[in-house]
């Protein structure tokens, strides 16, 4: 199938879950996880309807993103971000979704220089305990991090991010996404513009829309099983 077909063929099983767990499906946005995805397949996606795209890896993302216009194909960083390559977070990024401690908050807000559109920023909580797993885990401490970011120069908090362990346990995965939206409440009144909570992917995207998923990342759904 193409990504069109795919694309067409997931709206209607978004709008299927949306109705079924009580949601608006207009409250929920797509954004197309694209590593390892060609250009082609990006302007394919595009095309196709897909606004956001998100790329796991710094280098792979500037590369395919840089030939492709900033406006029509707005791209987020939702990887893991060394400190030592905050520096390639260059204008090209809307945003950094992965955001998964104080010390990478304050390089990237130090690194983002003014005159530049503030970088969006999700917060990243560990909420299934695996050490393969980044992200903040001290919920206690969470809420002055939280704010200590949102006052940093450069940078807009929108939200939080996490990932379900990678099980076919509905209650497992559910329990990580319902601790995540708990986590959310604790710093909405940090957030302007509407909080974003980016919980689910391909896998486990309808068991997100159930606990509160604002925005869910989908690869291979759109783009179809990688070689």
């Amino acid at each position: 199938m193409s990504i069109r077909e795919n694309w067409e063929i997931f709206q209607d099983d978004l709008e299927a879950a949306s109705k079924k767990y009580g949601r608006s499906v207009s409250d929920i946005t797509v954004m197309a996880v694209s590593k390892t995805r060609s250009v082609d397949e990006i302007l394919a996606a595009g095309e196709a309807g897909l606004a956001l795209f998100g790329e796991n890896r710094v280098e792979e993302a500037s590369e395919k993103f840089s030939v492709l216009d900033s406006e029509s194909y707005p791209l987020y960083l939702i990887g893991h971000l060394q400190s030592n390559k905050v520096s390639r977070i260059g204008a090209r990024f809307a945003g950094v979704h992965s955001v998964d401690s104080m010390k990478i908050a304050k390089r990237l807000s130090a690194h983002r220089k003014e005159g530049k559109l503030p970088l969006e920023i999700l917060l990243q909580v560990n909420t299934s305990g695996e050490e393969s797993k980044s992200g903040f885990t001290d919920f206690n401490s969470f809420v002055e991090e939280a704010q200590e970011i949102a006052e940093l120069p450069y940078l807009q908090l929108r939200g939080l991010m996490t990932m379900a362990p990678f099980v076919d346990d509905e209650r497992v995965v559910r329990d990580c996404f319902a601790e995540c939206r708990e986590w959310s409440e604790r710093i909405s009144r940090l957030i302007e513009g509407g909080l974003i909570l980016s919980m689910g992917m391909s896998s486990d995207y309808p068991w997100a829309v159930a606990e509160g998923s604002t925005m869910i990342r989908i690869g291979t759904s759109i783009f179809g099983a990688r070689e």
